[in-house]
Order: structure tokens, then sequence, then C-alpha cells
């Protein structure tokens, strides 16, 4: 008998181990050999861009984001939602949903909360565009939900690609507070718009959308990596932050030094 039929079943366990159960799906198409053996278990999260209509891929951006949500360590996803058909959460997607889908990935033993009794996760929480400001938003969340217990409160990575969201439709927000419970802040941005950003709508009327900046608490470890601050990427517009991050972000999660990361701005502190 063949080495890889003895080990199928036993692959088949630990697979099914790590399953969503109810609405959650944890992918396991995105398992790394570059992580370290050594590392905790690792989740994510993903929440997209806006788009203007149902097809989030017909917007800039949101393409090259799906592809690094599929490459990033235990995703979850809405498997059975409204987003079944995406690795993310779309931008106009209810927040609380997504904590009930994460709820029910990080309880192991499905007792209906998640404490010390369930596995141990390290949570990376991605969001690109305005669904960094959703991210921002289900990180928050966590450290107030009844489900969580203070010892699971904690999100190890918040990864924030150009976070951008306005008020009211019309006035874009200026920062973005980080909530205290991140572990630590990578946000990787653009702060000055090519003149042929694809985020300027309406012959210029709407937009630019530019990353906003991150303020952190004195607990939380924050980077800000700006595109516009170097040569090589200052044409880098909104759309183009997801494909520029990915290889930097992967890094980030498989524990590898970083390469070829923009210049890095002082992050204001609160």
């Amino acid at each position: 008998m063949k080495l890889r039929s003895l080990l199928a079943p036993a692959l088949a366990s630990v697979t099914m181990l790590f399953a969503g159960a109810g609405c959650a799906m944890q992918s396991d198409e995105t398992a790394s050999t570059d992580e370290d053996a050594n590392a905790r278990v690792q989740m994510t999260m993903c929440f997209s861009g806006r788009s203007l209509g149902d097809d989030p891929y017909a917007s800039g951006g949101n393409s090259e984001f799906g592809a690094l949500c599929k490459a990033m360590p235990g995703l979850v996803h809405d498997a059975a939602g409204h987003d079944a058909a995406y690795p993310f959460f779309r931008w106009n997607s209810n927040v609380d949903h997504a904590l009930d889908v994460l709820v029910v990935a990080l309880d192991t033993n499905h007792d209906g909360v998640v404490t010390n009794m369930d596995t141990p996760v390290d949570l990376n929480v991605v969001g690109y565009s305005w669904g960094g400001f959703n991210a921002r938003d289900l990180i928050a969340k966590i450290a107030t939900d009844h489900r969580f217990s203070p010892s699971r409160h904690g999100v190890a990575r918040f990864i924030a690609l150009d976070p951008y969201r306005t008020d009211d439709l019309v006035f874009a927000k200026v920062e973005m507070d980080v909530p205290a419970n991140v572990g630590t802040l990578w946000e990787f941005r653009h702060t000055v718009a090519p003149k042929d950003d694809c985020s300027r709508i309406a012959w210029g009327l709407v937009g630019p959308f530019t990353g906003r900046t991150p303020e952190c608490t004195g607990s939380t470890v924050c980077h800000d990596f700006d595109f516009s601050l170097q040569a090589a990427t200052v044409n880098v517009d909104h759309c183009g932050v997801p494909a520029h991050a990915t290889r930097p972000v992967l890094e980030i999660v498989r524990n590898q030094p970083l390469t070829g990361t923009p210049p890095e701005r002082r992050v204001n502190r609160i």
C-alpha cells in the first residue's frame, strides 16, 4: 500500500478539525509551507472594497484583494450566506453577521462562546478601502461581544489596505481609530493620488480615495507604509494598493522578513 493511501485518513481527520460549522467555512487551500511549523494556528477574515453594483470584482482592486485573501492562512468566509461566492465579506455586508460567522469558526468546542477552552488562534482581520473600516468595526465588536471571554478579545493582526470611508456618503473620514484590542496594525496605503487614480469618479467630482491616517493606542504596535513616499511606487493608485501590498502582507503572516516595503510614516498615538 502506498504511503499516500496510509496517510489519507489521518489527513482527512486533521482537515475536519479545522472545518467551520454552520455558516462558517475555513479554506484548506490557504495553508502555506512557508509558515513556521511552530507558529500558532492562524485564522483570517477579509472585507472587500466598495463596489457600484452587486459584483465586487467589477470594481478595481477587489480582484487582487480576493486573490490575497485566498492565499491567507485559515480563511474564514460566509460559506452559505450573502457572500458565499467570495473569499471576503463585501463592503455592504452586515458586520454583525460576519461576527456570527467568526464566532462559529473560533468556537471549536461548540458551546456557543469563545474562551480558553477553544483552540488558541492568532486572528488576522484584513480590509481594503471601505472594507478597512468594516474590518475595524468587527475588531471593536470582538472586544465588547458577550460571546468572547476577555482572554479572547485580542486580534493578532489588523491589516488595512488603503482604508477609506465617508460619512453620509459625502464627508471622508480623516483618521482611522485603531481598537485597543489589536496586537499589531499593518497599514499599506497611498496618500497622494495620481492624476489617473481609479477612484476619481464623475470627472473628478468624487474622490480620489486615499488611505486614512491610523491613530493607535499605546498598547498596539503600529506600522503605516505609504506607497506615495517613494519614486518607485508614487504612481500606485487606490485600485493598485492590494496588488502592491500582497507580497509584504504574505511575508507578515508567514513570519518572513519584509522585502520591498515602501517608506513608513510615524503613527499618531491617542
